[in-house]
């Protein structure tokens, strides 16, 4: 993979002992994941330090060690290497790793709402004609993001990267690293106010990947989004591919129908279907198409692709108990999401809507007020039944009451008392939305409803 004197030449290190000619077989951030041949980069985090685990490292094969903290004991017969900072030290290596495989095509996606969806998507089209890597989950950070780089290996013949922050330079930072071929983008909203701000605060954040962007490379773009038709013009010397449903677009949807079956529409000529009844994911297939055109995969494979598209676990997937639907949207929340959501309960037209709606978190100064407008759209989308759950949520159900609509609203105090709302009220034919933030764990609603419909 590596040798030592790589290492060395990528993070401007100092070699503390051992040789620079050491083959490094593979890159190791925890010592529970150490195989033979490995350098472990020893991580300083806020709650831990693996320039602790040392001896741990080596004894689970490590040939090299990269620390930053001098003081530390070395094991004798490895080779250690010392950075001023190992997590900057962790990008540098897969920046300079990634520079290995400049034939690799690379899409990033960034965005405040729906780019773990994009992703996956665009990987799903990809992968019908490449082999592709592309970041599990949500590994999208400082750590995330090098961590799956660093896989990149000589089968590969494209990757696709998603890119998040929640605090002004992170984007730069992956941007830089990654150095995308194509850079997508999803939309820009009040997420991660906390950390950047406010919504233009969020754009500049955002807008700073395509500064990364390969020469002649590629911007996707939301064209309906009110900030991001802006970016062409700010970077008019790279390529744009812009999509939408309302305003004109290189990559336009049209005759979209939504029903329980899943989600139909067209792209100038060419039919296209996705299996999950949920609107925010035609965004998503645009710009998942755009990436393919891009890699002049035919529309007969993109549409294979999409078909085979499965949401990942807490991001609107779709569960059915009996005739009851339950949508899974717990793994996060903000105000973006938050009303994509709301429109796929609204969309479906179940017997009766039920929406779960838990606290959005990190908002900032303005989380109350985004709460309450949150609330009074829900009451706009016509949701018969409103339960929320938390201290922030409880000003979504303030802004529901103070609607004009007829949504029932239930402010509970706990998820238990959300359970037993639902346990005694949910019957046939009803569809249940649950939505929150990470931290609110929301996931544990809707496995224990699960077990309780399926009994």
């Amino acid at each position: 993979m590596l040798t030592a004197g790589e290492v060395l030449q990528a993070t401007a290190g100092e070699l503390l002992q051992g040789g620079a000619d050491i083959r490094i077989r593979r890159i190791a951030t925890d010592t529970r994941d150490i195989r033979k041949g490995d350098l472990f980069v020893a991580i300083k985090g806020e709650h831990f330090d693996a320039h602790c685990f040392l001896a741990q490292a080596v004894a689970g094969g490590a040939v090299a060690l990269l620390i930053s903290d001098r003081n530390c004991p070395v094991p004798a017969g490895v080779v250690a290497i010392a950075v001023k900072d190992t997590v900057l030290a962790y990008g540098d290596l897969a920046r300079f790793y990634r520079k290995s495989f400049s034939r690799v095509r690379i899409c990033a996606v960034t965005g405040s709402a729906g780019k773990t969806t994009t992703k996956e998507m665009i990987a799903a089209v990809l992968g019908t004609r490449f082999r592709v890597l592309f970041n599990k989950g949500t590994e999208n950070n400082h750590i995330g993001v090098p961590a799956t780089l660093l896989k990149m290996k000589s089968l590969h013949q494209a990757a696709v990267i998603e890119a998040g922050t929640n605090h002004h330079g992170e984007i730069a930072r992956l941007a830089a690293i990654v150095e995308p071929d194509v850079a997508v983008f999803t939309n820009v909203g009040p997420s991660h106010l906390e950390g950047l701000g406010s919504p233009d605060g969020v754009f500049q954040e955002k807008a700073a990947l395509a500064a990364y962007v390969r020469a002649g490379g590629l911007l996707v773009v939301n064209n309906d989004d009110a900030r991001l038709f802006r970016l062409p013009g700010m970077f008019s010397s790279l390529r744009t591919v812009t999509f939408s449903v309302d305003k004109p677009s290189d990559i336009r949807a049209t005759k979209v129908e939504i029903s329980r079956k899943g989600l139909a529409f067209c792209v100038g000529k060419e039919a296209f279907r996705l299996k999950d009844p949920v609107p925010g994911n035609l965004y998503n297939a645009l710009a998942a198409i755009a990436c393919a055109r891009e890699m002049k995969i035919p529309f007969s494979e993109i549409r294979r692709g999409l078909l085979r598209f499965r949401a990942p676990a807490g991001r609107q997937c779709f569960h059915r108990a009996g005739r009851v639907t339950v949508i899974d949207d717990a793994y996060n929340a903000n105000p973006v999401s938050f009303r994509n959501a709301v429109c796929t309960l609204q969309m479906l037209r179940p017997a009766r809507s039920i929406l779960v709606a838990a606290d959005m978190l990190e908002l900032g100064s303005g989380a109350q007020d985004l709460h309450r407008q949150a609330g009074e759209f829900v009451t706009d989308r016509k949701i018969d039944i409103l339960l929320t759950c938390g201290n922030l949520a409880r000003h979504i159900a303030q802004g529901a009451v103070q609607g004009a609509g007829q949504t029932r609203v239930v402010s509970c105090s706990d998820q238990q008392e959300v359970l037993s709302f639902l346990r005694e009220n949910v019957r046939s034919g009803d569809a249940v939305l649950v939505k929150g933030s990470r931290g609110m764990k929301m996931e544990n609603v809707v496995k224990d409803l699960l077990l309780f419909l399926k009994g």
